[in-house]
């Protein structure tokens, strides 16, 4: 029998306190400090993940067994689910480590840091002890299905360092009727060991994780479940012991022979160790922050943006977007047609296309099956294409049952995507292969969700937003989704040169459905006879920009939402305070209002009510004892797309506005972002006033035509004023084309 100190202490769980959130470093490194005797709930486990392999690094650099909020640290791999109920992602593991130095166990932290780096995507942490410190970096490669863990370990005295590497196979749900995991084989070679197994869930996936170090190490099994790897070495004073740890993951759902994978993977990892794969990941993640930047004087707000598209990144699966990617938590990384377009739609206004395209096109390809929960014949052209509330990867149904699915909204969300990709992108291919898309989704609407009541068209009974309970008649915001997606299906059958007798019966029931959108004579109101308080209230500006900012019904709604958001600030009847991702939603309808003092307020107050990493929750009040979902990606989603409009909003006819949020008091203001048309705008604001102005084309706009580019009056330099620049209301019309308007 191996002698106990082997064994994984899962017992001492560090509590923290949080110490600091680094500024100074702005946005690329967030850095929080701590002691083992206090715990700050605002920490969640630092998340890594390349949209595949997803995995949490706690505060000593390993995954202690303790609870954030929602989850466990573990690995999940996106795509491999157990079956209904509750298809959660299978659990693949987590790692833990023991030293000892001459003899002396070290698991009594005194003190440690850790850094999310958002930039290069990875988490540092540095641990003391007693007798030494440990340094790691953990990583997930961007384009490879591992795990990748550096331990760098300094004594304070000679002697003798003993470390072991853990790694336990944990597929376990903690819903015990839903383990359906098996390890067929355990296997030890020379600084390696490896579990291969049979998991049966929503499919039958056959798989193999392999440990591997390169260093010299003993690999055993302490137990059924746990690999070790056990290394030990002298050291002398300030010297450092450096091993490097590789946790391969190979199975048939993607990758065929998953033992010759496993051998590939393997042999990939010795013929370029830590140093390349390392440096090949930084590259990648480099190339992603590449075409876009935001500088801003609130470095909150900066700082919970830029952890928001370190996020976006994160979750985006080759797939689609999902709201996590974790183990039994985050709805087990099934995709929300919802929740993706403000996912995608972050993505697309930040210039990170290869990303927002994603969702437009995983509906796209599972049209067919939607298209037969409405026709049995599978027929195209005919009721349209319905498609379930809660995917798995292969669009199939995911959702528990509940009136949730009695949602149809989520169709428009899902043509919102591909019409906003398509509008910042110019992309005519894309909008081409997303069209039918777009058409089934208009037609499901008019032949299954639009009536006729006394001459008038109306939305039958659906779930509007959960809060609201079950289904309501012509609710406000569905109806606003529905005008959105049967006007947006006309203008790209317009475009692409199509279907005009479609087109003009889509833009016929959009104008029936504007006339009978429910109100109260002063305002719209949530459905018809309503006195509930609902986000859905501005709908009609955000998510769907179907209403006209000068219509006194559409401001009045914004504006009483507004003044009642505490009321209805979360998704769900919980809580007393705002989420952050409802206040991006709402800071999204007031830029459209051309508001330059709510959005700020909102966002900087979000910001301050995030994750000691500027991670959003989904709910995050822990004053009041209520804590939903850490790293919530619909968050993110909406935080970002809400930065990215106070600084750049485009309209569809042509205009785009600079800065129509950004408060007053915002003196210095940098940023290159993209807008609608296939073009980026950078602009540089200093001591209040407008320095430099680019318009570039992205390769897909007309470059010989001009915009109206629309400034406040109050960044522009009276002395510079052409004449050619029109004033209008505290705002300056610029017309112009591609190049250089405006030098430093």
């Amino acid at each position: 029998m191996r002698n106990s100190y082997f064994c994984m202490r899962y017992g001492f769980i560090a509590a923290i306190l949080i110490t600091q959130q680094t500024l100074l470093l702005a946005h690329w490194s967030n850095k929080v400090e701590g002691v083992a005797n206090i715990k700050d709930r605002n920490y969640a486990c630092a998340l890594i993940s390349n949209g595949s392999i997803s995995t949490q690094i706690d505060n000593l650099g390993v995954q202690k067994q303790t609870r954030y909020v929602s989850f466990y640290p573990c690995v999940a791999w996106e795509g491999r689910n157990y079956g209904v109920p509750n298809d959660t992602l299978i659990s693949h593991g987590y790692f833990d480590t023991e030293l000892s130095v001459n003899g002396k166990l070290q698991d009594n932290p005194l003190k440690w840091s850790q850094t999310l780096h958002n930039k290069e995507a990875f988490s540092e942490n540095m641990v003391e002890y007693p007798d030494a410190s440990v340094k790691t970096i953990a990583f997930v490669p961007a384009e490879h299905d591992m795990l990748v863990v550096k331990k760098i370990v300094t004594t304070k005295k000679p002697g003798q360092v003993k470390f072991a590497f853990n790694y336990k196979f944990a597929p376990e749900t903690r819903v015990k009727d839903r383990e359906r995991v098996q390890t067929l084989k355990r296997s030890t070679s020379e600084n390696s060991a490896s579990f291969e197994y049979i998991a049966f869930g929503h499919k039958t996936y056959r798989g193999i994780i392999s440990i591997v170090s390169d260093s010299r190490c003993e690999a055993s099994f302490s137990d059924a479940d746990t690999a070790s790897l056990l290394s030990q070495c002298e050291v002398s004073p300030g010297k450092a012991f450096e091993i490097s740890y590789f946790i391969i993951f190979n199975d048939d759902f993607e990758h065929g022979d998953y033992r010759k994978s496993d051998l590939n993977s393997k042999a990939y990892v010795s013929k370029n160790g830590f140093d390349k794969i390392f440096a090949e990941h930084r590259k990648s993640w480099l190339n992603y922050w590449d075409n876009s930047y935001i500088k801003i004087p609130d470095k909150y707000i900066e700082n919970a943006y830029y952890t928001g598209l370190y996020h976006q990144r994160c979750n985006a699966t080759k797939w689609s977007l999902p709201v996590g990617i974790f183990s039994a938590s985050h709805w087990g990384g099934r995709f929300f047609g919802w929740d993706e377009a403000f996912n995608s739609m972050a993505l697309a206004s930040s210039g990170k296309f290869e990303y927002s395209r994603r969702p437009a096109d995983f509906r796209s390809k599972n049209l067919n099956s939607a298209i037969q929960r409405v026709n049995k014949d599978g027929a195209r052209r005919k009721s349209g294409a319905r498609f379930v509330w809660e995917s798995m990867v292969d669009g199939s149904e995911g959702a528990p049952e509940g009136f949730w699915k009695d949602h149809i909204f989520h169709m428009s969300n899902m043509v919102m995507s591909a019409w906003e990709h398509f509008l910042y992108t110019n992309d005519r291919d894309f909008l081409k292969r997303n069209y039918e898309l777009m058409v089934e989704s208009a037609l499901y609407y008019m032949r299954n969700a639009v009536y006729e009541r006394n001459g008038e068209y109306i939305v039958g009974r659906c779930t509007d937003l959960e809060r609201l309970g079950e289904a309501k008649l012509n609710p406000f915001m569905t109806s606003c989704g529905i005008i959105y997606t049967l006007e947006k299906t006309a203008a790209a059958a317009k475009i692409l040169g199509t279907d005009s007798e479609l087109a003009e019966e889509c833009l016929k029931t959009a104008k029936g459905l504007r006339k009978t959108l429910p109100n109260d004579g002063k305002k719209y109101v949530p459905y018809e006879g309503s006195k509930d308080y609902s986000i859905g209230s501005v709908g009609g500006f955000y998510p769907y920009p179907v209403l006209d900012p000068e219509d006194k019904l559409a401001r009045n709604a914004v504006y009483d939402f507004l003044n009642n958001i505490t009321h209805a600030g979360n998704m769900y009847d919980l809580g007393k305070n705002v989420n952050a991702w409802y206040a991006g939603w709402v800071s999204a309808a007031l830029i459209s209002l051309g508001d330059r003092t709510n959005p700020a307020s909102l966002l900087a107050s979000a910001a301050k009510n995030t994750g000691a990493f500027y991670d959003i929750f989904e709910i995050n009040e822990p004053e009041n004892n209520l804590q939903m979902h850490p790293w919530f990606s619909t968050g993110s989603g909406n935080f970002v797309y809400a930065v990215n409009q106070m600084l750049v909003h485009s309209k569809e006819n042509g205009e785009i506005w600079l800065c129509p949020a950004a408060p007053k008091e915002w003196n210095d203001i940098e940023f290159k972002l993209p807008c609608y048309g296939g073009l980026f705008i950078e602009a540089k604001i200093k001591d209040s006033k407008l320095s430099f102005l680019e318009i570039r084309n992205s390769g897909a706009a007309n470059s010989s035509e001009t915009r109206a580019i629309v400034i406040p009056e109050s960044y522009i330099d009276t002395s510079k004023i052409s004449a050619e620049w029109v004033k209008r209301g505290e705002n300056i019309f610029i017309r112009a084309g591609v190049g250089t308007l405006l030098h430093e």
